[in-house]
């Protein structure tokens, strides 16, 4: 069920325009609260809506979507790479990734996004940090992880490093990333694409030495019990340590960084605000009010 701030200022009829959250499962998703709330504020006639779509029924769900006339949808686990297959036309970081987590439909077209690369991007932007001529460090070779290395490509990192215990998953993730990114154009791809490497924890010393920016793409965190997969120490006190987990907002990862002297370091909420922000400028034109759904993502249960 979705909940939507200030429900008694929402007014449903038959121009209401349809924004659709895809996923399996999806109860657990804030971009309901957050999206409503721009929606709202904004005097947008449109509402956001969650559905919980077995994969078996994604390609229905979605061409459904398109049918009805939504003015987009949002695509999270385990719908992203299904959604890049359906669309027809893809932004070149969704291209890259072959993942979209934003559509927009527009006369009878959908055209895919992956916000989550924009908002990794504008997350450290924020910290006064930026991937461009920087030593960026990824700890995860997922979906997550692809996006982000995929941005720090993109923006001309130095040097890029992923992370993994299965180094042969990091290696196929970095293959298939290089190859798609030598595939686009010279106006799509700004940068010389910088050295990259694919190791595993028995070579984490290395790539930390000098590191810029170092983020934390796994799962490693969402448990108090969670163990650090390498030594805290090895953290240069100059690295920004960024963890695209968000709750619980203090991992053991940031706390061990700031132990480290990380003067600067975040957890994942300003990645979910900057992709969402993101998705809502594509589907209505126009800047989204970031600092209200930061409120919203940050004091849910003040705007309920």
């Amino acid at each position: 069920m979705v909940q939507i701030a200030h429900k008694n200022k929402l007014t449903i009829n038959a121009k209401t325009g349809i924004i659709g959250l895809l996923g399996y499962p999806v109860e657990h998703s804030s971009s309901p609260l957050f999206q409503n709330r721009a929606i709202e504020t904004m005097g947008i006639n449109a509402v956001y809506l969650a559905f919980s779509v077995k994969p078996e029924n994604f390609e229905e769900a979605f061409k459904g979507l398109s049918a009805l006339g939504a003015i987009g949808a949002n695509f999270t686990l385990p719908h992203k790479q299904s959604a890049y297959k359906l669309c027809d036309e893809c932004s070149p970081e969704a291209r890259v990734i072959e993942a979209v987590n934003t559509v927009k439909f527009k006369n009878g077209k959908a055209y895919g996004y992956n916000t989550d690369a924009y908002g990794i991007k504008a997350a450290i932007n924020e910290h006064g940090k930026k991937f461009t001529k920087a030593k960026v460090v990824i700890l995860g070779a997922g979906g997550v992880a692809r996006a982000i290395v995929t941005q720090a490509i993109l923006d001309g990192a130095s040097e890029v490093y992923i992370v993994n215990r299965t180094v042969s998953k990091a290696e196929k993730l970095l293959e298939s990333i290089l190859n798609n990114c030598r595939n686009l154009d010279e106006k799509e791809r700004l940068h010389p694409i910088p050295p990259c490497h694919a190791v595993g924890y028995d070579q984490i010393a290395n790539a930390l030495n000098e590191a810029n920016i170092l983020i934390n793409a796994t799962s490693i965190g969402l448990k108090k019990t969670d163990a650090m997969l390498f030594d805290p120490k090895l953290i240069e006190s100059s690295t920004f340590a960024y963890d695209t987990i968000y709750n619980p907002p203090q991992t053991r990862f940031l706390i061990a960084a700031k132990q480290r002297g990380c003067r600067k370091t975040s957890n994942g909420l300003s990645m979910l605000l900057y992709q969402g922000a993101k998705a809502f400028e594509l589907w209505f034109d126009r800047k989204a009010p970031v600092e209200l759904m930061r409120q919203q993502l940050m004091h849910p249960r003040a705007f309920s």
